[in-house]
Formats: structure tokens, C-alpha cells, sequence
């Protein structure tokens, strides 16, 4: 009984010392958004990041890259590094995509923070020189 006293402890002792993923920094916040024009298409894309508290994300590196979730083995584009827009927390990069359709926007961050994130887009066809949002998937789109 004794030695499931003191493990207890020692167990709440090291929990406590040492503050969690949801008690520290946190995951960045992730705010993408993309236009697609052009042929191929373009797919130009403004992350914005924020740290937990609100604040904006920077002085990070961030790499941008898309796969079909539909066709992940055949269809991958290129990471492209972002570059900041000037705006605290605003990152942009231009996408090279093989076709429309939904494509998974990987974010990856690296520097203050760490983090990998995704979002999810249906990349729609343009006319001429339009450009044209990219929205957000719906679970189970292809």
C-alpha cells in the first residue's frame, strides 16, 4: 500500500513539474487561404499563423505543399517555401498544381514552433484571368 502511495506521488509530482502540450505554447492556429488561376492550375496560398494566445506567428519557416488525399501517391506537388508578406504571421506561396479538385494543403512550420497541419480545398476552374477561391472541402469530398 505504501509503494502505491509514494508511486502516486512521484507520478503527480512529475505531472505537475513539467506543464503539457495544452499548458505550454500550444498548437500554432491556422488560417489558409488560396486562389487558383491560371493553367495547371496556380494555387497561391496566405497562411496566417497565430500562437495560442492570439498573437501572430513570427520569424517562422513555413513550407507549403498539396497532395490529392483522393490519389495521394500520384498526385504530389512540390513544398514550396513561404515567404512573410509583411504583415506579422502572414505567410505566401505559390502551389504548382497538376489539375482541379480537392487537394490537401500541408502547412509545415518550423522555428518558434513546430507543428504540421493540413487543410482540405476544392480547387475550382477559372476563366481566363480570374482568380478563384479555393473553399473548403466537405468531409467525404473527392
Amino acid at each position: 500500500m505504501r509503494f502505491l502511495f509514494i508511486t502516486a506521488l512521484m507520478l503527480l509530482a512529475a505531472l505537475t513539474a513539467r506543464p503539457s502540450a495544452a499548458q505550454g505554447a500550444g498548437r500554432p492556429q491556422l488560417e489558409l487561404q488560396c486562389v487558383s488561376y491560371g493553367m495547371g492550375p496556380m494555387l497561391e496560398c496566405t497562411a496566417q499563423l497565430k500562437r495560442r494566445d492570439g498573437s501572430p506567428l513570427e520569424g517562422a519557416q513555413v513550407t507549403l505543399g498539396a497532395l490529392m488525399p483522393s490519389m495521394p501517391m500520384a498526385h504530389t506537388v512540390k513544398p514550396m517555401k513561404a515567404a512573410p508578406t509583411g504583415t506579422p504571421g502572414h505567410y505566401r506561396a505559390t502551389l504548382e498544381l497538376e489539375m482541379l479538385g480537392v487537394w490537401a494543403v500541408e502547412v509545415d512550420i518550423s522555428g518558434p514552433a513546430r507543428d504540421k497541419l493540413a487543410r482540405n480545398l476544392v480547387v475550382h476552374e477559372c476563366k481566363g484571368q480570374d482568380r478563384c477561391p479555393a473553399t473548403p472541402a466537405k468531409p467525404g469530398q473527392r
